[in-house]
């Protein structure tokens, strides 16, 4: 059956009229209108396309589309006539009228989809498509292996033929990437200068969006191992029960024989081990050579274009050859002639590491490792009493109670505001109170109040330090 008698004999004339860029994102506006309410009455089409007129980038253009629109009429006339447009072409369901007597606009199911697949086609970001369907492939097949599958009640709708679309779209993506190289060889053979080699590295996406997927899937290692675990899970799918459930789905799907849906599942299984087995590598294989004819070509069009059209290297090899042919007297009068020709220049500059001289190493250093044997109780005793003796602890226990023992306590409390944090010395006594508070040995408590106490040396918290009674 024809695909042009499923639609309207119109359904494609609003992509051959000189409004067609209007149309189409009228169109596009209409369907994400219709998704943000449950019914897309006139009404509100209508206003969608006064609004997107009003504020349109593009100039009507006068035609006739069976109502003459252009912008010699108001946004309303125009939008109004757009619809009926749209409704004749087919875009549009035809005429119903809805709950609140308006009629409604809904767009039509062929005309959704062709609009999504425009979108896909040119908008679709190329960058990791092929390593994207790869992944797909693997995580269907993983779990329709599991156990309690979903996919696993409609396996043939579910399973096969995703990965017959996932298969389809990864062989688009590859003869993408064929044709990108073609688009880049052609690019450099036109490239007159330097300057637009440079520019061409530096800024073309179509570059870069090439060369990422390609390395990431020659470089990454993920992409081997996914490939023979999608062979090995299609040849265990195939044995499986999987199989005798696909066949009896397509019968009753396409209502044919088990002879008929038994060679057409068994022709998209070998289709997709084929795939796998060798048509991706001779792909992957073609496009390492197609790489390889580029390298060549990028540095031989460069050579040509820094030569300013002259193979260089053929001509060092004439010059070479007839120099092989001459007597030594000849050869060294040309050689002499030829060093005339260039002039060589070394360029440099002095820094200190110029003139630095290298600090030798003291062949008399006594070892600095640590000695291996244990040391005894009297000495570790004697090495710890001298560690202590040059680092004295200014906020050891003795020290903080000799401290409180000179400030005077009313009703055996005081306050930090009585204490009389002048300077660093008191704020981290105070600060050793707390901690050695409720220590046995040390003869006063401390107590927290409510918020804070600005001090002279620091802020620090409201607290009452305490003497203890049976002290």
């Amino acid at each position: 059956m024809s695909y042009f008698n499923s639609v309207n004999d119109k359904f494609f004339n609003p992509f051959c009229c000189k409004n067609r860029e209007v149309y189409f994102e009228c169109i596009d506006l209409l369907i994400e209108k219709s998704k943000e309410i449950p019914v897309l009455y006139e009404t509100d089409a209508r206003q969608c396309l006064i609004i997107y007129l009003q504020n349109c980038l593009y100039s009507l253009e006068t035609e006739n589309i069976g109502e003459e629109v252009g912008n010699a009429k108001s946004p309303q006339e125009n939008a109004s006539a757009i619809l009926r447009y749209f409704r004749t072409c087919g875009w549009i369901t035809p005429k119903e009228i809805g709950r609140t007597g308006d009629n409604i606009a809904s767009v039509s199911a062929y005309c959704r989809k062709l609009v999504d697949a425009i979108h896909r086609i040119f908008n679709q970001d190329a960058n990791s498509a092929i390593t994207n369907h790869i992944f797909s492939i693997y995580e269907i097949l993983k779990t329709s292996m599991g156990k309690d599958s979903a996919r696993a009640i409609r396996p043939y709708s579910n399973i096969l033929v995703p990965l017959i679309e996932n298969e389809c779209d990864l062989k688009n993506e590859l003869l993408i990437l064929k044709d990108s190289i073609r688009e880049i060889m052609r690019v450099v053979m036109r490239m007159p200068d330097v300057n637009s080699f440079g520019q061409f590295l530096i800024k073309d996406e179509l570059l870069t969006r090439f060369f990422n997927d390609y390395f990431f899937i020659k470089k990454s290692g993920l992409i081997p191992s996914y490939i023979s675990e999608i062979d090995r899970m299609l040849r265990r799918l195939k044995r499986s029960e999987l199989y005798e459930k696909m066949l009896n789905e397509y019968r009753k799907l396409k209502n044919t024989d088990e002879f008929q849906a038994k060679e057409l599942i068994d022709r998209q299984f070998g289709e997709l081990e084929s795939f796998i087995n060798f048509e991706y590598e001779q792909e992957m294989n073609y496009i390492d050579n197609k790489i390889n004819t580029y390298y060549n070509l990028y540095a031989t069009r460069m050579m040509m274009v820094l030569s300013n059209g002259t193979n260089i290297e053929h001509m060092l090899n004439r010059i070479l050859m007839q120099l092989k042919e001459l007597d030594g007297e000849e050869r060294d009068v040309i050689l002499q002639q030829l060093a005339r020709t260039y002039q060589l220049q070394s360029v440099g500059f002095i820094s200190r590491k110029s003139f630095e001289r290298r600090k030798k190493a003291n062949p008399n250093m006594t070892n600095a490792g640590i000695a291996s044997e244990e040391l005894t109780e009297e000495e570790r005793q004697r090495l710890t009493d001298e560690l202590l003796a040059e680092a004295p602890d200014r906020y050891s226990l003795d020290n903080v109670k000799e401290y409180l023992d000179q400030i005077t306590f009313y009703k055996e409390k005081l306050s930090v505001e009585e204490c009389g944090v002048h300077t660093r010395e008191d704020a981290m006594m105070m600060a050793a109170s707390i901690i050695y508070s409720g220590t046995a040995g040390f003869p006063y408590e401390v107590e927290f109040g409510e918020g804070t106490v600005e001090t002279e040396a620091a802020t620090i918290s409201r607290i009452q330090i305490k003497r203890k009674c049976d002290e």
